[in-house]
């Protein structure tokens, strides 16, 4: 992706909106009790779906941990086979499920409507919420009592417009589903507001991978030497305050929907630092890309 900034004195705030983003369950969805005591220690049920009422159905679960420090889900897949009447657990896998912000969004990708079980066979599909979708493609097959991974495809479309790339998933060498990883992660965009001391300019930036990646973008517009980074975080609003002497004062607020924390606390720096007629200046929100 071609990351865009520019030197400004005033500026327009950037939202990133997604256009849709699976939200976890609020309650618990239907499913037999030998599946819901199956949770992996940490989780609840997520999800559940089965081939329907035969006696060898299958099915398939889904577990979700509770938020870690980042607010992130992390998810793990259990496909069961039915014996004598009841669902048994075939194997289980924390790397196959996206987590709830493993997106270039940062939103969920997962929704059990896009999953299919039906006997012998599993068809899942992850999808993002750009306005032109990234997908993961999965089918699993039971094989000799074994599930196995028959076709994994990734197809990503850069911030949901740029040209789609599709490619296959590295399969396990064992071939199961078992072994199978999705390499989920959650993406890093950092947003960062620098100012120039020297010229009294601005800059806000996002899509930074890595902190010193924010310098290397710059090409010789700004040095370490003149230049100091006010605020650096991934999702959230960045905001600029400036006093009567042009001194300049940073915040930040971790809730992308929320420009007035990332502003009050830019105010109250410029005020604790014995700022005179403290003044916003800009505000920027983004999420993700």
């Amino acid at each position: 992706m071609t990351r865009t900034f520019r030197w400004a004195l005033v500026g327009l705030a950037i939202t990133s909106c997604p256009a849709f983003a699976a939200a976890p369950s609020k309650t618990p969805p239907a499913a037999p009790a030998e599946v819901a005591s199956a949770a992996p220690a940490g989780t609840t049920l997520l999800w559940f779906g089965s081939s329907g009422n035969q006696p060898d159905a299958d099915a398939m679960a889904v577990f979700e941990t509770g938020p870690d420090k980042d607010d992130v889900r992390h998810r793990a897949l259990v496909m069961f086979g039915k014996k004598d009447g009841k669902f048994v657990p075939d194997f289980s896998n924390d790397k196959v499920i996206a987590c709830s912000q493993c997106s270039q969004f940062h939103d969920d990708p997962f929704d059990g409507d896009y999953v299919k079980v039906t006997p012998g066979h599993a068809h899942i599909e992850q999808i993002d919420s750009g306005e032109k979708s990234s997908t993961t493609v999965l089918d699993l097959v039971r094989r000799s009592g074994k599930w196995q991974v028959t076709n994994a495809i990734r197809t990503t479309v850069v911030a949901g417009r740029g040209p789609e790339k599709s490619e296959k998933m590295a399969l396990p060498a064992s071939g199961l589903a078992a072994d199978m990883d999705g390499r989920w992660t959650v993406p890093v965009f950092l947003n960062t507001l620098l100012v120039n001391h020297k010229s009294g300019k601005f800059m806000f930036m996002h899509g930074n991978a890595t902190p010193d990646s924010v310098w290397k973008d710059l090409q010789g517009d700004c040095n370490k030497q003149d230049c100091t980074v006010l605020v650096q975080q991934q999702d959230g609003c960045i905001s600029l305050v400036r006093d009567s002497a042009a001194r300049s004062f940073g915040g930040a607020g971790a809730d992308s929907r929320d420009e007035k924390q990332a502003a009050t606390r830019a105010m109250t720096a410029c005020t604790a630092s014995g700022g005179q007629e403290c003044k916003e200046v800009r505000t920027d929100c983004s999420k993700g890309i």
